[in-house]
């Protein structure tokens, strides 16, 4: 059965805790650069606003998953020191095959305020070994994980870009899941042209299986947390990105990551697990359900979905 539908969202901390604490992050990620003078004009009340925009992305996001009603769910995501140790192996593309992953909600930044709360997610291991073994097949060196043992972060576990977003998706968590991890920070980077093609691979594989797949990338858009460029958002990028994909022509993206400046360094790296999704729809137009340029989540919020 072909993967039938797409999903994608941003994965910033900040949208998963109330607006009244958001300052909390934003002041400690800007206090050593320069802020954006945006930044000042963002009042509780406008806060608020976003943050009832962003669970609107989400519960929209839920719904087109219950109303597709998938077997298993493919989620692709990067990790950041936490399964893995980029000085001692961070894999640019890995697989997990296990069957379940673990992981916490924990959001550090708030102090004693945060209770880590634990997230498990069921695997898929029959699906994810016929991916892996038909990704190499293809061309693709993957690293395949059997066992979740995390090495960067032991106490936190499963990378949060699955575990702050799975219960946003299925709040239930009783959708099996196979995970992705996509390198989008570190050195030795993979281009937007090999993301895209992971996505039409995987496409291609689950062509003539019986399970009903839908697939989500969750990370992006335009934000440098830890750089130079931090609480600052790029606009124009994020829209060019967007208006693409809502246009059905992803191959403008190709040209990302061929080029080095500050705007793409950074989180901004994570559009690659867009472009894993957009890969799998192919020229199918997504539907863009908001972009939220939220200088106190120092991201700028994407919600998207490509129609079943």
């Amino acid at each position: 059965m072909p993967l039938g539908l797409g999903l994608a969202s941003s994965h910033a901390p900040n949208m998963f805790v109330a607006p009244e604490q958001w300052h909390v992050r934003y002041e400690q990620r800007t206090r050593h650069a320069s802020p954006p003078p945006e930044a000042k004009e963002e009042t509780l009340e406008v806060l608020q606003g976003y943050a009832a925009r962003i669970e609107k992305g989400f519960l929209e996001l839920r719904r087109q998953l219950t109303v597709y009603q998938p077997d298993t769910l493919i989620m692709v995501s990067d990790d950041q020191n936490e399964v893995f140790d980029r000085q001692t192996c961070m894999p640019t593309i890995a697989l997990f095959l296990g069957e379940e992953a673990s992981g916490t909600r924990g959001l550090e930044f708030l102090g004693k305020e945060s209770q880590p709360e634990k997230v498990c997610l069921r695997g898929s291991p029959r699906l994810a070994e016929f991916l892996a073994q038909g990704l190499l097949e293809r061309g693709f060196d993957l690293t395949c994980v059997r066992q979740l043992k995390p090495m960067g972060n032991p106490q936190s576990g499963l990378s949060h870009g699955f575990t702050r977003t799975a219960p946003k998706l299925m709040p239930g968590l009783d959708i099996p899941v196979v995970l992705i991890f996509l390198n989008c920070y570190y050195p030795p980077l993979p281009s937007a042209r090999r993301c895209f093609e992971l996505g039409q691979a995987l496409r291609e594989l689950l062509e003539d299986r019986n399970e009903r797949v839908a697939i989500y990338g969750s990370g992006g858009l335009s934000h440098d947390p830890s750089g130079p460029r931090v609480g600052w958002i790029d606009k124009p990028l994020d829209h060019f990105i967007l208006d693409s994909l809502a246009a059905g022509k992803p191959e403008r993206l190709m040209g990302l990551y061929t080029f080095d400046s500050d705007t793409v360094r950074g989180g901004t790296g994570e559009v690659r697990n867009w472009l894993v999704v957009a890969g799998a729809m192919g020229n199918r137009k997504a539907r863009i359900l908001d972009y939220i340029p939220a200088h106190h989540t120092v991201t700028g919020l994407g919600f998207a979905f490509w129609p079943f």
